[in-house]
């Protein structure tokens, strides 16, 4: 028995992926709690405001645009509640060019906070294939 309302959760994921897809970087910034952290195999990274995370994530979101890529559309794969307001979440992304074709994917663990009517991505762990 779940404690999170898993509509609310997966509407967050599509208005992430619909902020990630649409380059808009304040929405995509705006769903992050700070400080945040990515874990990758062979690093960490701090983000500790918003304006650190726009400066890492511009380049991100424009690189999606110049391969042609115009959505992102989440695939909630597994939830596991690790608290009463903290949710491991397992995603697939599957990124739609301007046919709708998948024309990438990949796999990212998030560390949720559930907050006022919403979520914050606290932890962004991207997941090999």
């Amino acid at each position: 028995m779940a404690d999170f309302d898993s509509d609310d959760l997966l509407a967050f994921l599509v208005d992430y992926g619909v902020a990630l897809g649409a380059g808009d970087l304040e929405v995509v910034t705006d769903s992050l709690a700070y400080p945040s952290v990515v874990v990758e195999a062979d690093r960490s990274l701090v983000v500790p405001d918003a304006e650190s995370a726009r400066e890492s994530l511009a380049g991100m979101l424009t690189a999606y645009r110049e391969q042609g890529l115009v959505a992102a559309v989440p695939e909630v794969r597994a939830v596991e509640q690790v608290g009463d307001a903290l949710l491991w979440v397992d995603v697939r992304w599957s990124y739609k060019d301007e046919n709708a074709s998948e024309a990438a994917a990949d796999r990212v663990r998030y560390l949720l906070r559930r907050g006022r009517d919403t979520f914050e991505l606290c932890v962004i762990v991207p997941v090999p294939d």
